[in-house]
């Protein structure tokens, strides 16, 4: 798996990386199960969550692997039939499925790999 996770950058004011746990034991597919009607982890294996928001309400989009095209023959063998949930719900609901959610962003001017807080 390659580092780097493909993100428009040159359309936002910032960027940067994130991090996100689930409450207990549970994973991105469990949290697929709970949020998505008819979501059925034997046909889709739940690999990638992205959230965008935009005024009080956030989009979350959870990205999962089709296992029953994984071995169809039109699909470049390089990469994965993946389908696109997106969902609308609320801060509050979307709070209450994780544990904690970590995000920094830069402006791009500096390298943030290269800072070091003063302050502590």
């Amino acid at each position: 798996m390659k580092n780097e996770i493909p993100f428009e950058t040159k359309a936002h004011s910032m960027s940067g990386k994130g991090s996100l746990d689930f409450n207990s034991k549970e994973d991105l597919n469990q949290l697929a199960m709970k949020l998505i009607p008819n979501y059925n982890p034997d046909r889709f294996d739940a690999m990638g969550f992205r959230i965008y928001a935009k005024k009080d309400e956030p989009i979350i989009t959870i990205y999962a692997v089709d296992k029953l095209k994984q071995d169809d023959s039109n699909y470049d063998k390089d990469k994965l039939p993946v389908k696109k949930f997106k969902l609308r719900i609320s801060f509050l609901e979307f709070l209450q499925n994780i544990k904690s959610f970590d995000m920094t962003l830069s402006n791009g001017n500096y390298d943030m790999e290269d800072i070091i807080v003063t302050n502590k």
